[in-house]
């Protein structure tokens, strides 16, 4: 049974699949300025917690930014969950469907975000 409800965290985008590392949404609690975010870092889950196995073990000795990544936060005082994306996923529909089918956001106001932080860097 999947669940439908919203959820934040992290993510990558690979060969069309979401992998991503969430909670959900009413599991948390905001910060003093009612901005919900993870504490999920993408180098831990990736580098140390190897958060793509057992689906992609070609990916072992990868780096967790050669993978367009992101990084999804809510914003209560606006209600709108604000996703911070490399831009191959910005520009892409079916990705950013994917994200938003994989986090429960079907429905939900969400804000499409660049940020330096997310950009590919191959190594």
């Amino acid at each position: 049974m999947q669940d439908n409800a919203p959820h934040i965290g992290i993510f990558w985008l690979y060969k069309s699949t979401v992998v991503a590392k969430k909670t959900q949404l009413s599991q948390l609690l905001a910060d003093h300025l009612a901005i919900y975010d993870s504490d999920f870092s993408h180098m831990t889950e990736w580098e140390d917690k190897l958060v793509f196995l057992p689906m992609f073990p070609e990916l072992l000795g990868s780096e967790y930014q050669e993978i367009a990544r992101g990084r999804i936060v809510y914003i209560e005082p606006k209600g709108v969950f604000r996703i911070y994306a490399d831009k191959s996923i910005m520009q892409n529909a079916n990705y950013r469907a994917l994200v938003i089918d994989s986090f429960g956001l079907t429905g939900f106001n969400c804000l499409w975000l660049a940020d330096p932080h997310y950009r590919v860097f191959k190594c």
